[in-house]
């Protein structure tokens, strides 16, 4: 009897040794999880049609949160940031940048420092109009629109946005897999 009785608990200490590396390799996926989601990488789904066609409502994409930890925002790139007028978060365009002079015209032509600038990005049917607009964009703030010019509630309407307010630039499109 006291041998079965040696082998029960035996038994019983291993179950709770491999229970507990479980418990172990649980908590960990999940803090590791949780860490990576708020400094690193952040899943967002597009909440407007201002994106179009390079983003569509309810694409599901990844913000890079270090890219401009370690960097600094480009002309071109598409940012996340907190939207300055509403609580949510939008992605736009960074069109100019800190220490540019944007001009925008009625012919739906733009114009950073001087010198045209070619959108190849922009949907080739659209028809854009500008209202004739020269903004100086200042230190550490940045001008952003969107793709769809014409259903964007961007920087023409709200001003120059605070890059403190930009949480990251955008990596790729992993929902739905026909976007990618």
């Amino acid at each position: 009897m006291p041998l079965e009785n040696k082998q029960v608990n035996t038994r019983k200490r291993k179950i709770f040794r491999e229970f507990l590396i479980y418990i172990i390799i649980a908590l960990t996926a999940a803090i590791s999880a949780t860490l990576i989601r708020i400094y690193i990488l952040e899943p967002f789904i597009v909440p407007t049609p201002s994106m179009e066609p390079m983003l569509e409502i309810g694409d599901k994409v990844i913000i890079n949160k270090l890219a401009y930890k370690f960097g600094s925002i480009k002309r071109g790139d598409i940012v996340a940031f907190h939207s300055p007028l509403e609580k949510k978060d939008l992605v736009k365009r960074a069109i100019a940048i800190e220490g540019d002079e944007i001009t925008l015209t009625t012919e739906g032509e733009i114009f950073i420092n001087g010198e045209k600038i070619v959108e190849n990005y922009l949907p080739a049917d659209q028809d854009i109009f500008y209202i004739n607009q020269t903004v100086a964009i200042g230190e550490n703030e940045l001008f952003v629109m969107g793709d769809n010019r014409n259903n964007s509630f961007d920087s023409r309407f709200f001003g120059t946005i605070p890059e403190d307010d930009v949480f990251g630039e955008l990596v790729i499109i992993y929902w739905p897999p026909s976007r990618w």
